[in-house]
């Protein structure tokens, strides 16, 4: 697949036919004086029954975690202190009511009850076990345990939900750096941030069991279909994604170029690449329950959908989002963000820059969260959480 690729009109803007427009530059007016103490509960308006779907989104900027209703088109509800503005990663699980963060700038991890925002336990990674720069983690589908990759110290690190003690550790070479859990809870997938080869542990023995790869480049943001059948990468200087079968282990690429309109606007139009090393994509989801893949051009601010429902080894383009307002100036330059993730009923697609795009039609809508890479949704049922989203797709109970 190149990029004489035919794009197909079906549901997705694209070159000249988006409708740009003018976005909400910001969030909700108050939040400042929002902020909710840990003996207030976030879901104290909803009753015994009823069914709420929040947004958590990590802001490094105020320091804090910010709700957001999505049913009530993603309005403000409240929010919550957090230590520390380098957030690595963020995750949770349903069945115990937490909210997992991990903070680089503090290197710590840190547990939360999501209804709260109240902390369960805290630990500093380098005075417990002398590793450093907790990055992107990722709990196992039964909640058992958490995999917290330590960039600084290439080891990977699992330890208790419930404590934060360390049930085991693991050598994970390349700076190890984004985390997956497998939604079927087979494998924890753990990539490199310098390493071209993905690893594969088994859930239950926190052993690698498996390696994917080498791609052609490190293995940046990526993400697994529900059937753990593929893994869709992006690979810090492919203007495209990576696919790596996860049964045969064969690994093959799909390189797609930005259209010639944006293109030519070579001095003014780029955006940028923020992220350590300068990839050229960094963001990626599989769209749950959609057959899609989604990944997020850096420099030029597109949003470019893939279908995979046929073969999931050849994706087909199906169109893109323009995230720029003007197809002549830069995206992304304020924030330097680059992420995806999507809402647990693959209606909504965020992609990290404060954006909420409506997925079904393709089109960016005029609601607004504050930027962000560390987001997840949560469902709950009265005060507790029923299912939660992963970091770049995925939908865990």
């Amino acid at each position: 697949m190149n990029s004489n690729t035919k794009m197909n009109p079906s549901r997705y803007c694209y070159s000249k036919c988006i409708n740009r427009r003018n976005f909400i530059a910001g969030i909700t007016a108050g939040l400042a004086g929002s902020l909710v103490r840990p003996s207030e509960s976030l879901a104290q308006d909803a009753s015994r029954d009823s069914v709420k779907r929040h947004l958590y989104v990590t802001n490094n900027k105020d320091q804090r975690v910010d709700i957001f209703d999505i049913a009530s088109g993603h309005k403000f509800v409240r929010s919550f202190p957090m230590v520390g503005s380098v957030v690595g990663g963020v995750c949770a699980n349903a069945a115990t009511n937490r909210l997992f963060i991990t903070q680089q700038s503090e290197d710590t991890v840190t547990a939360y009850d999501l209804p709260t925002g109240k902390v369960q336990w805290a630990i500093n990674t380098i005075e417990k076990f002398g590793l450093d720069h907790p990055d992107r983690l990722s709990i196992t589908a039964d909640g058992s345990a958490l995999y917290v990759p330590m960039k600084g110290s290439d080891r990977m690190l699992i330890l208790d939900p419930s404590s934060g003690d360390q049930i085991t550790q693991f050598k994970r070479p390349g700076r190890p750096h984004n985390t997956w859990s497998g939604e079927r809870g087979k494998y924890m997938y753990l990539a490199g941030r310098s390493h071209h080869t993905l690893y594969l542990a088994d859930q239950r023995t926190h052993r690698v069991v498996k390696k994917l790869g080498p791609f052609s480049w490190p293995v940046r943001p990526f993400s697994v279909d529900s059937d753990e059948r593929y893994v869709y990468a992006n690979l810090t200087y492919l203007t495209g994604f990576g696919i790596g079968d996860i049964e045969t282990g064969a690994v093959a690429e799909v390189r797609h170029m930005p259209p010639r309109e944006r293109t030519r606007h070579w001095d003014k139009a780029k955006g940028g690449l923020p992220h350590g090393d300068h990839p050229f994509s960094h963001g990626i989801a599989v769209r749950p329950d959609a057959g899609e893949v989604w990944y997020l051009d850096d420099q030029w601010g597109y949003l470019n959908v893939f279908d995979i429902s046929t073969s999931g080894f050849a994706p087909k383009f199906k169109g893109h989002v323009e995230l720029f307002d003007e197809i002549n100036q830069p995206w992304g330059r304020d924030h330097g963000n680059r992420w995806v993730a999507f809402s647990i009923d693959g209606k909504y697609c965020y992609p990290s820059d404060g954006s909420v795009v409506d997925a079904e039609t393709g089109q960016k809508t005029s609601m607004r969260i504050p930027p962000s890479e560390k987001l997840i949704e949560v469902e709950f049922q009265g005060e507790t959480a029923v299912r939660v989203s992963g970091q770049m797709g995925g939908v865990y109970e």
